[in-house]
């Protein structure tokens, strides 16, 4: 039975306020986006990365990344577009050096994370949890100034949309790990 969030939809905009939750990032310093930045921030409670996360079928304990394919699992779409992230498509070692999270800043790769790096860290009222995600030029032409939003679907989770809004405060920054 998939939970459904989408009577959270007030929640989410707190945990993603639309003007605060994504920028795009000049990475290299070359003066030209290359990553995306989804900032989440802890509105709830504060709370302990657990040991065991499993959600529906998905338990990261035996989650296997060379024979992962993310859309078994979940349709992400961007503006109501569906983006491809079949296991055909998406090269998973790019994956793991592609997709960074700061917490505190400090930086945990998807690697860093299935080895259970964050096992134990608590996330403080307050916190932010910033996923990087290096992107190609395609998928960052997409990311133009307005409105925008993500919205997920999956067999475990409905319901989730994250309306963002891109401007000049938050395209093209330089990357400080300071201001994760």
């Amino acid at each position: 039975m998939p939970y459904d969030l989408s009577v959270f939809k007030v929640l989410i905009k707190k945990i993603f306020p639309p003007k605060k939750c994504v920028y795009t990032l000049d990475t290299t310093g070359n003066g030209k986006a290359d990553s995306v930045q989804i900032k989440a921030l802890n509105v709830i409670i504060p709370f302990v990365i657990p040991e065991n996360i499993k959600i529906g079928d998905f338990n990261i304990q035996t989650f296997d990344m060379n024979n992962i394919d993310i859309s078994k699992y979940a349709k992400i779409y961007l503006d109501n577009e569906l983006l491809n992230i079949s296991k055909e498509n998406v090269n998973l070692d790019t994956i793991q050096e592609r997709i960074m999270i700061y917490h505190g800043g400090e930086l945990f790769t998807l690697n860093n994370i299935l080895e259970g790096k964050l096992i134990g860290r608590t996330i403080a009222l307050g916190d932010n949890i910033s996923i990087i995600l290096k992107l190609d030029e395609s998928s960052l032409e997409k990311l133009t100034e307005g409105k925008h939003i993500f919205k997920i679907e999956s067999d475990i989770i409905t319901g989730i949309e994250i309306h963002f809004e891109l401007d000049k405060n938050n395209m093209n920054l330089r990357f400080d790990s300071n201001n994760t």
